[in-house]
């Protein structure tokens, strides 16, 4: 006979299909449904997320599934962004100091429950900059030739995918990406922009904002104090960004704003 337990698993998968899935697409989206459901209510409409330090924890079968599961990771996912991204659609407030992990094990326990994943939560302790040291700067990124959802992209993120649409599809229909900076599928000005075009990410040795041009992408080029900086896509650095920079997409372009907080 079935334990209670036993019998909450299946009621899960019928339910819930993706959670107990071990298809990289289906253990991301069990892993951002689990962190949301951690989201509270603060009273006064105030919804808040508790915790500041988030690792998700993958389980690997061995060396081979480790490796495709970090390239995946590394290259597909953003899980931080996404967290990000979907907390600020909801109207949900993160702790000072939000960061996530991702780990991975070939050991498994009670913790996992039959899935290939659990997340663990904590509330640390952040300390404040130290003096004369400035705190990351806010990212503004206002668009000035051609459509996009947002017009105005303003955020701390880790990583920024810029492109065509806001989801990409792969050739079995699943969601290979998600563009933060939007732009629309009609438009002249529009088609000139890859739907896989460039990220913006955060660097926290320099203190700085780079971006990189995404491979098989259209012409990315910033224009700084009269000159272009071609950014290239065998750079997998990319180039950092400047107040004031005018980042042309194409023949779309981003103005870029950096606010200190």
């Amino acid at each position: 006979m079935d334990t209670l337990g036993d019998i909450l698993k299946k009621i899960r998968h019928w339910v819930r299909p993706w959670e107990m899935g071990t298809e990289p697409m289906e253990v991301r989206r069990a892993v951002l449904e689990e962190i949301e459901a951690k989201v509270v209510a603060a009273g006064g409409g105030k919804r808040i997320f508790p915790y500041n330090r988030v690792r998700v924890h993958l389980l690997v079968s061995g060396p081979d599934e480790r490796a495709m599961l970090e390239a995946v990771v590394n290259e597909g996912w953003d899980l931080e962004g996404e967290v990000r991204r979907r907390m600020r659609e909801r109207g949900v407030e993160l702790p000072p100091g939000f960061g996530l992990e991702v780990g991975y094990t070939e050991e498994t326990g009670p913790e996992f429950g039959g899935r290939h994943f659990h997340v663990s939560y904590e509330r640390a302790e952040v300390e404040p900059p130290r003096p004369g040291e400035p705190g990351r700067p806010l990212l503004e990124l206002t668009v000035t030739k051609g459509q996009a959802t947002p017009q105005v992209y303003s955020a701390e993120a880790d990583r920024i995918y810029l492109g065509r649409m806001q989801e990409v599809i792969d050739h079995e229909g699943r969601v290979r990406r998600r563009n933060d900076v939007a732009f629309a599928e009609e438009g002249e000005i529009n088609q000139t922009v890859s739907r896989e075009q460039a990220r913006v990410t955060w660097d926290p040795e320099t203190r700085g904002y780079w971006l990189r041009a995404e491979p098989g992408a259209s012409a990315t080029r910033i224009f700084r104090d009269g000159r272009a900086i071609e950014v290239s896509r065998q750079d997998r650095r990319g180039v950092r960004l400047q107040a004031g920079d005018e980042v042309y997409l194409g023949r779309a372009c981003l103005k870029v704003g950096l606010r200190q907080l």
